[in-house]
């Protein structure tokens, strides 16, 4: 049913993009679907500055345990924005149909009184890819 899954990471790895990291791996075996990390960075205030190289050696290490787990092919693709906060979204939606992917598993928090105004990155990808969206809380 699912041949590619596109997996949005925040490198700071939350517990959020863990538990969304297991179920992807699942499903991705379930399915024997390919898995594309996707990343988007900047240079944000009060984060170190990191070299493409390093965000690479970060991607590349988590999509080498991602494929253990899975036991399928994992690719990975970061995206430099020069505003993280509001490109994200936009970013994310479009990577999802340049990669060919056909389901999109995030991972997202509780709801906060913000998401009432402004909904989360995972919100945003279920209300506005063409592709179907697996949410994990």
């Amino acid at each position: 049913m699912y041949t590619h899954i596109m997996f949005p990471v925040d490198l700071h790895l939350p517990p959020e993009v863990r538990k969304a990291a297991d179920v992807a791996a699942e499903v991705a075996k379930w399915q024997g679907a390919k898995i594309t990390i996707v990343s988007v960075t900047g240079n944000q205030p009060g984060d170190p500055v990191q070299t493409d190289g390093a965000i690479n050696d970060d991607l590349r290490a988590f999509a080498d345990q991602l494929a253990t787990n899975s036991g399928t092919e994992v690719a990975y693709l970061n995206i430099h924005s020069v505003d993280v906060a509001a490109e994200v979204d936009g970013d994310l939606a479009r990577a999802a149909e340049g990669i060919g992917a056909d389901l999109i598993v995030a991972g997202t928090h509780a709801p906060r009184i913000t998401d009432y105004i402004f909904s989360s990155h995972a919100g945003y990808l279920a209300n506005h890819a063409k592709v179907s969206v697996f949410v994990i809380r």
